[in-house]
This record gives structure tokens, sequence and C-alpha cells, in this order.
């Protein structure tokens, strides 16, 4: 579906029509394209100042609770909670409550991954520049992997049972990006409903979440609104094409890949899904690892230890968890999936390259 989008400060973005019958707000903010689409109800018409009123007034609330999670969850951002905590370490801070629910949540994936996700991880990656090709030399990862460990992170409460955060070691780097644009996207989703949206789009730089299914377009063949929205997961070997299609009224949709960013140095191919033993990048047979489920941040939690397990042990391991859903391809091309995209799923063949 191609979008006239106009990239915006995400300050003074606002809304306008999108070409599908939707309204739209387009900006630049988690150093990512945010993209969100908002649809009329069924028997509503978008050309009613009303209809477009409260779809707008819903945009510009969600383009403004990012600027709030910007602010929090920034690791950049000197006022952020993140980096107050950083400041602080080893002493604790006081943190919004969201901030403090992000963590904890991200505590689970930690665990549930047995540590191949973990969101110390800014303790090596920060070693690495990805834009440059730089390679860390083996003294720095020995004397940054000591400091790698999500049980360095502590939650708390001040004396009036408001949420802190520690940094126990101030030499390990906390860092929620792993997690962050999903339960954003969560909390986006949520906003929306609150408003009485029922029917949207949320893109944060590749974190897709839809509801509602597509609206009814009997010029092109849709004459019921709720038929599910086709979402490409993308040919790691041809980025610009998808290997894959989910259909998918309602959820989220996340790919980790290699191909994401990666460099060549001195004959040798280094991508950034580093494993957290070694600061190198992780040795597996998957190229790229997609989840499907009602929950963003379940996507974005699972998505890197699926892709670092591997194409089988991988589609095991989601296999195991109700309610989501893995598409994995590996290094030759094959596809694998998890058994409840059985009906949903369709592929597309990789073209040769002439």
């Amino acid at each position: 579906m191609q979008q006239n989008y106009r990239y915006g400060d995400p300050h003074t973005a606002t809304p306008h029509a999108g070409v599908d019958g939707s309204r739209v707000i387009s900006f630049f903010i988690f150093n990512t394209d945010v993209h969100m689409h908002a649809y009329p109800a069924d028997g509503q018409d978008i050309t009613d100042l009303a209809c477009a009123g409260a779809l707008d007034a819903a945009l510009d609330a969600c383009r403004v609770r990012c600027l709030e999670f910007e602010y929090a969850f920034s690791r950049t951002r000197p006022d952020s909670d993140i980096a107050r905590a950083h400041a602080a370490s080893p002493d604790p801070v006081p943190v919004d409550p969201r901030t403090a629910e992000l963590v904890e949540l991200a505590f689970g994936y930690c665990e549930r991954s047995g540590g191949l996700f973990d969101i110390t991880m800014g303790t090596v990656t920060s070693l690495w520049d990805f834009h440059t090709g730089t390679v860390p030399s083996a003294l720095a990862l020995a004397r940054a992997l000591p400091h790698v460990g999500y049980r360095n992170v502590c939650l708390g409460c001040d004396a009036s049972g408001e949420p802190t955060l520690a940094i126990a070691d101030p030499e390990a780097i906390l860092d929620l990006g792993g997690v962050a644009k999903g339960y954003i996207a969560d909390d986006l989703a949520r906003l929306f409903g609150e408003r009485g949206i029922e029917r949207f789009v949320i893109n944060l730089g590749g974190n897709v979440l839809v509801r509602g299914g597509r609206p009814a377009d009997p010029a092109h063949g849709r004459p019921h609104a709720g038929t599910p929205w086709s979402i490409g997961v993308v040919n790691p070997r041809d980025p610009e094409h998808s290997r894959a299609i989910v259909a998918l009224a309602d959820g989220s949709v996340v790919t980790s890949g290699l191909h994401e960013r990666c460099f060549t140095r001195g004959g040798v191919t280094y991508h950034h899904i580093l494993d957290p033993s070694t600061g190198m990048p992780a040795k597996t047979d998957a190229v790229s690892a997609t989840i499907v489920a009602p929950r963003s941040i379940d996507c974005d939690g699972y998505s890197t230890t699926a892709l670092m397990l591997g194409a089988e042990r991988g589609t095991s391991f989601i296999e195991g968890i109700d309610g989501v859903e893995a598409i994995i391809i590996d290094r030759d091309d094959n596809v694998s999936w998890t058994s409840g995209l059985e009906d949903r799923l369709s592929l597309v063949p990789t073209l040769p390259r002439w």
C-alpha cells in the first residue's frame, strides 16, 4: 500500500488525508520513521468533519504520547529516566511508572530467553559501530563482558511508593531499545481504543500493529470491512521484496534480520545480533526471524531470541509459547513457521538475480 508520507518533526507533525480513506500522521522519533493510520468506523464518512476531527485528535494524542516515551526511554537524552539512572548509578532514581513497567516486562524476556536477550547488552553494542564498520578489540570486549547482566538492573520504590530504577553496576549500560517499540506500539493501540478508534495501523520503523481489519473498498474487490491486512515479511536476500505474506486482522508483526545492520571487514561479514556470552555476532543458521503475536512487545521480546537459536530450535521455542507464532528464514532461503500460521501464511519465491 503506497502512501504519500510526510515525514515531520514530532513536535509539529499534523494529521493529513491518506490515499486509502484514512487519516495519517508521520514523523521521525525513536531514531526511526513512524506512520499511523486511523480509519472511520463502518458506516462513518471520512469527509464528515466530526469524523475526521475525532480521527485527527486520536492521531495527535498518539504523537504526544510518543514524545513522552522518548523523554522517558531514550538512552541518549540526558534528562530521560534511563540517562538519569546511569548518572546516579548505583543509587536509585525515581522514574515514570511506564519505565518501571517496561523494565519489569523486559526482565521476563531476559529470563525466558536463557540470557540470549539481555537489556544490558548496550555495554557491548556501544563498542561496535555498524555505520563506520568498527570492530572492537578482543581486550575491549573482555573488559566489557563481565558487566553484561540484566540482574545489574534493579526496580524498587521510594518512601512514597513511587517506582525507582537503579543500575547496580556503573559499568553496565541499560538499553531498552530491544523491547521499547513494541511496548510503545501496544500503548498507542490502547490509546486509540480509549478514543473509540477501532480500525488503525501503527508502524514504528518495522514494528507493525493492526486492528479491525481492512476497510471496505468495493472498487477494489473488498465489499466488506474487516478482511485481514496483508503484511509482508522482507526477503533477506532481496530487501526490496517480500519472502512471505502474513494475513492478519488484529495483532502485531516484527522482524529481526541479520541484513538490517551489517558490514564486511577483511573478508568477514559482521551483523548486529550480538551474543551476550562473547560480544560477537551470534552464530546461527537463521538470517531472519519474524514474530506474529497479539502484543507487539512479545514480537520484540522473542524475535532476537528466535533468530539466535536458529531455524529449528527457534521455531520449536516459539511453538511452545501460547499465542505467539514465528516465521524463520535460514541462510539457504528455506522458510519454516509455527503451526498457528498454517492458514495465514503465503510464501513468495525469491527471484533469481541476473
